[in-house]
């Protein structure tokens, strides 16, 4: 293992370092690899919930071949296809939540290149193992269940999506001044909402002119990823110059051997590491009284079971496949259209909103307080609108695909809610008087998701299947649940000054680069 490690840590830094960098490091030279890289996993999300039907189909011996609509409808199947996608899912999220904190820390070691490079190898590797799947009559496609999960372990060894969003903040940042980069976050984020929006658009339109085989895409998507691994190689320059790297390497001579009591202290330190952030939640005591602030504690419990939440997403394609007999090309550009409408929301009906009625320094009666409830009611509102959109598609049946479209466009609309979450636990925590602590609030959000994303997709997985045969809407009265919940604990935090002090603020949007995957699912 070590040997590996060496090869990656001295060949790879070379192959993507060359001795002088023609070209200087800007956030632009990483558009390109944002917008490719989006495009190539949006355009088989829609591809993927068909294989995963298909390994179901042939594990209750209904070939696809011969009785595609009646396997397909079998309650059986809908069960194997949910908790397929719910064990791949859950670990890849385990081993995201992992790795991607060792990846990052390497990555200032060796430079950003390499690191970006590994973790699009990785979406390569799962790319070329959906190919090798789904070839007819192949030695792969017997084990195709087995060699998913192969694929999405080598995807999650490397970080993932989490990393990979993680490294282009690092790019970016290297190369950006303080100031400069909040809205050079926000924008890169707008570019990944329209590569996800393109991917589904192109690959139906590629069916269109090709054939209507859906797993084609599954190829296009990998020429893709090589062409964007070549751009990387050649083209992109590296943005953290030698001089600035942190040399860690040779720490790699003095790793311990790996033996039963090394595995057991390296579970419990990770135990440790992911409840202790956990505990910035825990009721405080107010600066100055003796007077407890659950401001937090209702706020990381909302927060968490609003990321339950998400995972509805990836089940809403399989019943929508399910109940609609869509094609992959038609939920395909279901996904479109969910993205273009995310998009819409966070790139200009929030910004409307918030430039527009949130409170701003030097406008009166202006405090800490009003901030906080103007993040309050934008969290409270977004997430309500939310869940009544689920509520509605679980009452309304399943007659209309136009009712159903509108109702999940109108979900992504709402996606403001997630970041006004954590702006109001920035401001919450500035309310405290533990303003300082903003680093450690933020990672404790990270881990709440990490937690969330691991555990969802299973209780999303087994209701569907349970439900799928007499209810299939269950799904969305236990979102619409989940949702109304958060509302309620949002409401438990307390707004006010209970001194009437005023307590100056300051921006807590500049410092926020939160990215969460589970928008981009």
């Amino acid at each position: 293992m070590k040997w590996l490690i060496h090869i990656f840590l001295e060949t790879v830094p070379l192959l993507l370092a060359p001795s002088r960098q023609r070209w200087k490091a800007n956030p632009f030279w990483l558009i390109p690899v944002v917008v490719v890289a989006s495009m190539a996993r949006g355009m088989t999300l829609a591809p993927r919930i068909q294989v995963y039907t298909d390994i179901a189909c042939r594990a209750v011996q209904k070939p696809l071949s011969n009785l595609p609509d009646e396997c397909t409808s079998l309650p059986e199947v809908q069960r194997g296809a949910a908790s397929l996608q719910a064990s791949i899912m859950t670990v890849m999220s385990i081993l995201s939540a992992i790795t991607t904190g060792p990846w990052s820390k390497l990555g200032d070691s060796v430079g950003r290149k390499p690191i970006l490079f590994a973790s699009l190898m990785g979406a390569l590797s799962l790319e070329l193992v959906f190919i090798f799947v789904t070839t007819e009559n192949s030695f792969f496609s017997a084990y195709a269940q087995q060699l998913l999960m192969f694929g999405f372990v080598l995807d999650g060894a490397v970080g993932g999506l989490s990393s990979f969003n993680g490294l282009v903040h690092a790019y970016m940042a290297d190369c950006t001044e303080h100031g400069s980069r909040s809205k050079l976050f926000s924008t890169m984020q707008g570019i990944v909402f329209i590569g996800l929006a393109l991917g589904p658009w192109l690959g139906g339109i590629a069916l269109s002119v090709f054939k209507d085989d859906p797993y084609l895409l599954f190829r296009i998507s990998a020429g893709l990823l090589i062409t964007l691994l070549c751009y990387l190689v050649f083209i992109c320059p590296e943005s953290l110059e030698k001089d600035r790297r942190i040399i860690n390497a040779d720490n790699l001579g003095s790793m311990p051997k790996i033996s039963l009591l090394s595995l057991r202290r390296a579970v419990t330190k990770l135990g440790a590491a992911l409840i202790s952030p956990i505990a910035i939640f825990t009721p405080r005591t107010v600066l100055g009284s003796e007077r407890r602030d659950y401001n937090l504690t209702f706020l990381g419990v909302g927060l968490f079971i609003y990321l339950v939440s998400t995972g509805i997403y990836q089940i809403k394609y399989l019943y929508a496949k399910h109940i609609y007999s869509w094609t992959s090309s038609e939920l395909g550009f279901y996904m479109s259209l969910l993205w273009v409408s995310r998009a819409i929301n966070l790139l200009g009906f929030i910004p409307i909103i918030v430039a527009y009625l949130k409170p701003k320094p030097g406008s009166p009666n202006f405090s800490i307080y009003s901030e906080m409830h103007f993040d309050q009611r934008l969290a409270q509102c977004s997430l309500a609108v939310d869940g009544l959109a689920d509520a509605l598609v679980a009452v309304s049946g399943s007659s209309s695909p136009a009712v159903f479209t509108a109702l999940s466009c109108i979900n992504s609309f709402t996606s403001g809610g997630n970041p006004a979450m954590h702006s109001l636990g920035a401001v919450c925590l500035h309310a405290s008087g533990t303003s300082a602590e903003a680093g450690a609030l933020f990672g404790a959000m990270a881990v709440l998701s990490a937690i969330a994303h691991a555990t969802s997709p299973t209780i999303y997985a087994l209701t569907y299947g349970q439900t799928v045969a007499y209810f299939p809407r269950a799904i969305f009265c236990l979102a619409a649940a989940f949702l109304g919940t958060t509302v309620l604990l949002l409401g438990l935090i307390k707004a006010r000054d209970p001194k009437n002090v005023y307590v100056p603020v300051r921006s807590v949007e500049e410092g926020q680069e939160d990215v969460d995957e589970e928008e981009q699912l």
